[in-house]
């Protein structure tokens, strides 16, 4: 009797959690929490950007705000960073979820990670751009802020040197046109 009535309990819940699982990865739930991500990504992110570049004219900034935007920031980044590891482990890759929103949403939030996070999904945004769910013109972005941050020459001229208007040291710079063309960027003159 107590093994019937636990073999019971037991699948119940095994019931129950598969349901929250499909739930959980319908497209239309799916593709909200994407959109949610990211607008939460952008949404101080404009305002950091602005005191950025009022500080690189050397203008006078509130340092507070700027300190203050970056801790949200940071919060948002690994609140993000979790759901995103999350959906990925229930769901797999987004694809062409809402056209492909939803990769870009998932692409986002890699580009604004850390360099450990990025070399851990880098395999994945890969195999989404060679099936076309990322654009070949997003996915050199984080290519490039990947050599960067490993203190390499970046491939496409997407990256800047902190606090300047200066672009990133660029591998063979003499064929970045044409490496830019192949991906889908216009040229750098």
């Amino acid at each position: 009797m107590k093994i019937q009535k636990f073999l019971t309990i037991g699948l119940t819940l095994l019931f129950f959690s598969q349901c929250s699982f499909a739930n959980e990865c319908k497209n239309t739930i799916l593709a909200k929490k994407y959109a949610q991500m990211y607008r939460d990504d952008q949404a101080l992110r404009g305002r950091y950007i602005n005191i950025l570049e009022m500080e690189n004219r050397k203008e006078n900034i509130d340092f507070k705000e700027k300190e203050q935007l970056e801790i949200e920031i940071t919060k948002t980044d690994d609140a993000n960073e979790i759901e995103l590891d999350k959906l990925i482990g229930l769901c797999g890759w987004p694809g062409n979820l809402d056209g492909n929103r939803a990769s870009l949403s998932a692409l986002a939030i890699i580009q604004h990670a850390d360099l450990d996070y990025q070399l851990r999904h880098f395999a994945m945004v890969k195999a989404a751009n060679q099936r076309r769910e990322i654009p070949s013109d997003r996915f050199v972005l984080l290519v490039d802020r990947i050599l960067v941050r490993q203190g390499k020459l970046q491939l496409y001229g997407t990256e800047f040197e902190y606090g300047s208007n200066n672009v990133a040291p660029i591998e063979d710079p003499k064929n970045l046109n044409a490496r830019r063309k192949k991906m889908g960027l216009p040229p750098i003159n």
